[in-house]
């Protein structure tokens, strides 16, 4: 009788193991589906919100990209109000060698005092733009020369600019001598460092004042911020 309670106990242990098993068997696929699936679920989430910012962000720089290539007043003006992007700094270039080239250059014999202060104010501007763009290989050595040329051509109203522009191309030679930059520079100083040369280029900018009727150098304040250009509300930020 023993006997046949002792086996029917172990029969019963058995059993009872055997069904613990079949149990775990039975749920820990589900939970592992389940785990998996949850995991996967997260991870393709996370995929679409990261595709979707970056997407977004390339199709904002892209934008901007072609504002740029535009190049209409309104939508340069937009671009120069963020000037830590770099199209906001290509725009505040186009600013700083429209205010040099459009409203000062081209503007000499038929706008004398506004054309003088348009290159005023393009030096202050590619001055700033070195400042904004400091050590960056790209822009500062082209916010150097532009300051640099920008300052030369003021000599048409007063030959002491030449003695600052010889500074700021100096500047660019030190800092930037391989760049294509300062090869344009070194030429400039050799005119302006060579005594017969350097008469010889006021003598030309006095005979252009002369014909040009360019009366003599207005004081001007200096720039403050990124205001004050021509046509353009440009705020700094």
């Amino acid at each position: 009788m023993k006997a046949e309670q002792r086996k029917e106990l172990e029969t019963n242990t058995l059993a009872d193991r055997m069904g613990r098993v079949m149990q775990r068997v039975k749920t820990s696929p589900r939970r592992t589906f389940l785990t998996y699936f949850i995991v996967t679920v997260a991870l393709l989430i996370a995929l679409w919100v990261g595709y979707r910012w970056y997407y977004k962000d390339v199709a904002e720089r892209s934008l901007q990209w072609l504002k740029l290539y535009d190049g209409s007043a309104n939508f340069i003006q937009d671009l120069a109000k963020d000037s830590d992007t770099y199209s906001g700094k290509a725009a505040l270039f186009q600013i700083a060698w429209e205010l040099y080239w459009l409203d000062g250059v081209k503007m000499m014999a038929s706008d004398k005092v506004g054309a003088m202060k348009s290159l005023k104010r393009s030096v202050d501007l590619y001055g700033q733009l070195a400042e904004k763009c400091k050590d960056d290989k790209v822009f500062e050595p082209q916010a150097l020369l532009g300051r640099a040329v920008a300052q030369e051509t003021r000599a048409v109203e007063n030959r002491d600019h030449l003695k600052k522009a010889k500074e700021y191309y100096e500047e660019l030679t030190t800092k930037y001598e391989k760049s294509a930059e300062a090869e344009f520079a070194r030429k400039r100083l050799e005119i302006l460092k060579d005594d017969a040369k350097r008469q010889d280029l006021a003598a030309t900018y006095k005979e252009l004042q002369s014909l040009l009727g360019i009366p003599a150098p207005l004081q001007e304040p200096a720039l403050k911020g990124l205001q004050g250009f021509p046509g353009l509300d440009i705020e700094k930020k």
